[in-house]
């Protein structure tokens, strides 16, 4: 009999399952039919969690199961393709869950002759599940249980080899632990980071997943990829030349320009940059280039969403103190996700703080522990990001509730004894240092403190869950509402609460960037105004499903900002289908549905997911300074009109029975359709 693979292009064709209880796996096939509609990545995950995953079933059960998936494109040394997803279901949330990591796993996951994997059950002891090339076997891990990240992937890489030969996933103290806004680590440097994977690792007693793989995915036309492949990276290697140099550094945040940062968000002014510049900006810099600017023009919430950059934190003596250019300062190396001509990651060395082989960190968590704390300490700031990555910790959920702690040490509800004698205030980046770490190893105060700012407030108590911002118990990530009403849209309608690397017309909105899909839409649909609410809806649900479609390709992101990639040629090249840019985006529509209707499936409304007041503007959210002063935020019109582009009841969530039809899902969804 054939192998699976011998019928299909750019696709192996079959999923390895693994029951770490019973010390078992077995393979099965995918219908060909099924990449067709939901690709790979995300989409592949969600199809795969619908069937197999029991339904309302504790996130963290022997029985709950999760999936690392590779995106279609992903291990054919496609540009922008070196990234890993998972699914599951949040510990943190209840919701649905998905996470997007840079790393070698998927690639490796595929030369051993799988497009995703999907384990379940609990180990009776702490395990390394280790692949290889079809064999599967359960190591003991007792000897690496307890051990910090880096010295975990020293021990195996000692054992297993480096990243050429095996991609690693793996968790530190606080996934074994089970705290809810555990992390997993991929390749040392790279996170599954939101949402509590970490703890879904640590449920099932799974210290680590290593694979390797040999083999290679077929491809229908090898020669014309490899052509399309080199016109990419031609392209952005053009862009990355002098020229552009010079025009970064010109346009790269002033103190002296803060007046204009500000005014352009009181006028709704889109900074709109050339794409070779910014592919240049990305290339020198990543997201540390949006820190400074991002602090003062309102980007950036600060203070627990109570704080006004200008006031409290101004760009000349403060945020400047974190820009990308002090950043620089402290790079030994840059930090490439994998088949990326653009790396915009690096790693760092701050030899005061004892630190060295360290990534650096980036916009979130400077954000997070510097303006947000206002702590203007990037030294400081990157030891937290240290220790996050150290002991494995979702950045955005930790300096969240330190951000939340702080006002309740404010207000008087909590001390520094609740807190084992730190003595946090604003300001202090050594005590938020010090809580960063407790929550990593979860003792004492971080026991409660690593289960996210939900329940840390419900157990502090006091009225303290009133500023604990949230939505559905997932930290919003630090791209203000009342700067991008559609990132706020993005925070409570997309299925995984609070995220803001789910998919949004928000870089539209405030930035003008373009859509990725330009033969699907026309321009008039996607292409909003920063102000008012015409015609946001529908552009958000074009982003969305676009958005979708890249994560089912296994594309990096920030493509998106940078220029649009030829989906559709790669995608023909590799496969053979004959798609169009239309197809592939009703592809993204259909991973987002079936996402959504794993959350109905819970139980899940959509009047569950609420956003607090002071992402609406509303009560002490309506900020009497700054440019932000005085500015309200529809989103729960935002959020219908979403519903409505969607084809979502606004009451149930539940897709229509038309749409469904449209789609090719009806008989899928069935019985989670609006009747």
């Amino acid at each position: 009999m054939a192998s699976p693979e011998a019928s299909l292009f750019g696709v192996r064709g079959r999923v390895l399952f693994v029951d770490l209880g019973e010390k078992r796996h077995w393979e099965e096939p995918i219908d060909p039919a099924v990449y067709r509609q939901f690709l790979g990545g995300y989409g592949l995950g969600a199809w795969l969690l619908w069937k197999h995953f029991p339904a309302k079933v504790d996130a963290l059960a022997p029985e709950a199961c999760f999936a690392i998936c590779s995106g279609l494109l992903t291990g054919l040394s496609t540009p922008f393709s070196g990234r890993i997803q998972i699914v599951g279901k949040s510990p943190l949330t209840g919701t649905w869950a998905d996470s997007n990591s840079g790393g070698s796993v998927a690639a490796h996951l595929r030369r051993a002759g799988y497009d995703a994997l999907v384990v379940r059950g609990k180990a009776a002891e702490p395990t390394v599940l280790v692949i290889r090339d079809g064999e599967v076997r359960f190591e003991d891990a007792g000897k690496l249980w307890g051990q910090e990240i880096p010295q975990a992937f020293d021990s195996l890489k000692a054992l297993y080899g480096g990243k050429r030969d095996v991609g690693v996933s793996a968790i530190g103290p606080a996934g074994e632990k089970q705290l809810r806004i555990a992390s997993v680590m991929n390749d040392r440097y790279h996170a599954f980071g939101r949402q509590g994977f970490g703890a879904i690792y640590g449920s099932k007693n799974l210290k680590a997943i290593v694979i390797g793989g040999t083999g290679e995915v077929p491809v229908a036309r090898a020669a014309e990829l490899r052509a399309v492949c080199k016109r990419i990276t031609d392209e952005y290697k053009r862009d990355l030349g002098i020229i552009q140099r010079i025009l970064v550094y010109m346009a790269k945040p002033k103190g002296y320009l803060a007046w204009m940062y500000r005014l352009m968000t009181r006028l709704g002014a889109k900074i709109i940059a050339p794409t070779a510049s910014m592919r240049q900006l990305w290339s020198q810099r990543g997201t540390t280039a949006a820190v400074a600017l991002s602090v003062e023009n309102g980007d950036a919430p600060i203070k627990n969403w109570l704080g006004v950059g200008a006031r409290d934190f101004p760009l000349a003596k403060k945020a400047m103190k974190l820009d990308g250019a002090v950043v620089d300062k402290y790079v030994t190396k840059k930090l490439s996700c994998g088949d990326c001509p653009m790396p915009c990651k690096g790693i760092v060395k701050v030899p005061k703080r004892g630190l060295s082989d360290v990534r650096r960190p980036d916009y979130e968590t400077i954000v997070g522990f510097g303006a947000n704390l206002l702590n203007d300490d990037l030294e400081l700031v990157t030891a937290c990001h240290d220790a996050c990555n150290r002991y494995g910790i979702d950045a955005v959920s930790s300096s969240a509730t330190l951000a939340w702690a702080c006002e309740a040490v404010d207000k008087g509800l909590l001390t520094s004894a609740e807190l084992d004698g730190i003595d946090l205030r604003w300001g202090s980046g050594e005590a938020a240092l010090a809580l960063t770490v407790k929550m990593g190893t979860g003792d004492g105060c971080g026991a409660w403190l690593g289960n996210g700012v939900q329940r840390a407030a419900a157990h502090l108590g006091k009225g303290s869950d009133d500023f604990a911002v949230h939505v559905h118990g997932g930290e919003p990530a630090y791209h203000d509402t009342r700067f991008t009403s559609l990132m706020g849209v993005t925070y409570i309608a997309d299925p995984t609460p609070g995220r803001h690397t789910a998919g949004s017309a928000s870089w539209n909105e405030t930035f003008g960037a373009g859509f990725t899909l330009p033969g699907a839409v026309a321009k008039k649909d996607w292409n909003v105004k920063w102000k008012g609410t015409e015609g946001k809806g529908a552009a958000q649900a074009h982003f969305s499903n676009a958005h979708q479609t890249m994560n089912g390709l296994g594309l990096c992101m920030f493509t998106m900002l940078t220029g649009s990639l030829p989906w559709a040629e790669l995608v023909n090249a590799a496969t053979g289908w004959g798609v169009d840019d239309a197809e592939l985006l009703r592809c993204g529509e259909r991973i987002q549905n079936l996402r959504a209707a794993f959350n109905r499936r819970e139980g899940i409304l959509p009047g569950d997911f609420q956003p607090h007041r002071r992402m609406l503007g509303e009560g002490d959210g309506n900020l009497a300074a700054g440019p932000l002063r005085g500015v309200r935020v529809p989103l729960p019109v935002l959020k219908d009109d979403y519903y409505q582009a969607m084809h979502w009841n606004p009451k149930t969530g539940a897709l229509s029975q038309a749409r469904a039809r449209e789609l090719g899902i009806a008989s899928l969804l069935e019985g989670y359709l609006e009747a």
